[in-house]
C-alpha cells in the first residue's frame, strides 16, 4: 500500500474517532454512555448552560407557562413538578407569570445545575413559588397523584429508561391533572432513543392518558400535551 493510501486511511480513521467522540459526548450529550456521564457532563456545563442554550424568556412565557395555565383554568395555584429541570428554566418562567400563584418543585440528578438553579431563583427572589430537590428521575420520591402538573422538557430521551421515566411521571400525576413533554423532531441522531409522535402517543395511551395533543414548538422538539384519566367510579 502507497504511503499515500496510509495517509488516506489514517485521515479516514481520526475522522471518523472524532465524530465518535462528537456525537457521544455533545450530540446525545452523553445518553449511550450511561447515567453517571450524562450527569457529569451537565455538572460540568452549568455555569455557561443558560449562554449555550439560549433560552428566549418571553417565548417560553408565551408557549409554555401561558398556554399551561390556560388549560388547567381556573386553577391558578397548582403544584407542579419539573423532572429534569437543570436551571429552573420552567419553575423560573412560571414564577415570573404574574398569573402563577402555585409551587414547582424543580427536581435534577445535576447537583451543580441545581446549584446555579437555586443562584437565580434567589436573585429574583422566587423561593416561595419554588424549590429544588437532588434526586433521580427513574424513581420518584413522590406518592402517587400528588402533583397537579408534571413538566418534562428536552429531557425524555437522555434518560436511561425514558418509557419507565415516564411512567414515573404520570404516577405522580393526579386523576386529571396535566403532563406537559417533548419529544424531539429529528430522530436519526439518537436511534433507539427518540420517540416519534406515534410512538408517545401509544406509551401515553397505555399510561392512561388522554385527550394527547402534539404541536410543533421549535426547531429540534415538538410538545405534548396530556390529561390522566380520571377513573369512572370516582367522576
Amino acid at each position: 500500500m502507497s504511503d499515500q493510501a496510509h495517509i488516506l486511511l489514517l485521515g479516514a480513521a481520526i475522522f471518523l474517532v472524532a465524530f465518535l467522540i462528537w456525537w457521544l459526548i455533545f450530540e446525545t450529550e452523553g445518553a449511550y454512555l450511561g447515567r453517571r456521564v450524562v450527569v457529569a457532563l451537565y455538572d460540568l456545563y452549568a455555569a455557561r448552560y443558560d449562554r449555550i442554550k439560549q433560552f428566549d424568556e418571553n417565548a417560553d412565557i408565551t408557549l409554555i407557562s401561558q398556554p399551561l395555565l390556560d388549560r388547567i383554568a381556573p386553577v391558578n395555584d397548582p403544584l407542579m413538578l419539573d423532572v429534569a429541570t437543570g436551571t429552573a428554566r420552567l419553575p423560573l418562567i412560571m414564577a415570573r407569570n404574574a398569573r402563577f400563584q402555585g409551587h414547582v418543585i424543580g427536581l435534577d440528578a445535576s447537583r451543580r445545575m441545581l446549584a446555579k438553579a437555586r443562584e437565580k431563583i434567589g436573585a429574583g427572589r422566587f423561593e416561595s413559588y419554588v424549590s429544588l430537590l437532588h434526586h433521580d428521575a427513574g424513581e420518584l420520591p413522590f406518592a402517587d397523584g400528588g402533583f397537579d402538573v408534571v413538566t418534562c422538557l428536552e429531557a425524555l430521551e437522555f434518560m436511561p429508561r425514558p418509557a419507565e421515566t415516564l411512567a414515573e411521571m404520570i404516577r405522580a400525576l393526579r386523576p386529571g391533572g396535566l403532563l406537559l413533554t417533548t419529544i424531539r423532531i429529528d430522530t436519526r441522531w439518537m436511534p433507539d432513543r427518540t420517540w416519534s409522535e406515534e410512538r408517545m402517543r401509544t406509551e401515553l395511551e397505555a399510561l392512561g392518558m388522554r385527550e394527547i395533543k402534539v404541536m410543533i414548538w421549535q426547531e429540534d422538539y415538538s410538545q405534548v400535551w396530556a390529561y390522566k384519566r380520571i377513573p369512572e367510579n370516582s367522576q
